[in-house]
């Protein structure tokens, strides 16, 4: 993430190992699975949820609950939900937003997304799909996806190019520098490879977003161990 040398051996799950970089903290599953496998693994851990969407009136419910904190950067603008699952979020910003677009790589869960909200776009697309994009955004939301991704600066460079200058951008993902992870990292329920393949705390994802020209704004309070954050594009490196 940050181009040291310097790692060392973090922990060992279910015969996945765990690197830690000495300079910026990333945790990294090393070696790395590449992202046909780990998308291949996406679909089928949530094939059986996305034709009927387990608990959808509550996730829409959610949805609608997060709606006043992404006011100031969604209205009336060009809005992108990336990861989008379901299309609940998706559909909430498309209540407020000049465009809402939803992106997944699962097509069942674009199927799903598009048969029940007619309003936004919802589109299946990868993230080497996307560099050839010519659509950009004021606003994005990603939330729980970049634990998932192989390339960790193919995701960064998909943020980068999709956010128009002065947009903003909006992560959860879970958080291991929260003081309620447990002391043994195994027992955390979130520490699954490979389904998760990298971490963050506070510190290390604000070097990686200001390697790519974001701000951060605001790291938003958790009493779960997540990261939740709102970030602004500065620059184009």
């Amino acid at each position: 993430m940050c181009a040291a040398r310097e790692t060392f051996f973090f922990s060992r799950k279910d015969n996945y190992d765990f690197s830690r970089c000495r300079s910026c903290d990333f945790v990294y599953l090393d070696p790395m699975p590449d992202q046909t496998t780990l998308n291949a693994l996406y679909v089928q851990e949530n094939h059986e949820a996305e034709p009927v969407y387990d608990k959808a009136s509550s996730r829409l419910r959610r949805a609608w609950l997060k709606l006043p904190r992404f006011l100031p950067f969604a209205l009336n603008k060009d809005t992108l939900d990336l990861g989008c699952g379901g299309g609940f979020i998706t559909h909430v910003l498309g209540h407020v937003a000049r465009s809402s677009t939803g992106i997944d790589i699962s097509q069942n869960a674009i199927d799903y997304a598009a048969r029940r909200f007619s309003k936004p776009r919802f589109l299946c697309r990868d993230f080497s799909d996307l560099l050839d994009s010519a659509d950009r955004y004021d606003f994005i939301y990603s939330s729980e996806v970049i634990e998932h991704v192989s390339d960790i600066n193919l995701y960064m460079r998909v943020l980068q190019l999709l956010t128009r200058e002065g947009g903003h951008v909006y992560i959860t993902t879970p958080d291991i520098g929260h003081p309620r992870v447990p002391v043994s990292i195994n027992d955390w329920d979130v520490f699954t490879p490979p389904v998760h393949v990298q971490f963050f705390n506070r510190a290390s994802a604000q070097r990686l977003f200001a390697n790519y020209g974001f701000e951060i704004l605001r790291f938003y309070p958790n009493r779960k161990p997540g990261l939740i954050f709102a970030a602004r594009k500065v620059t184009t490196n």
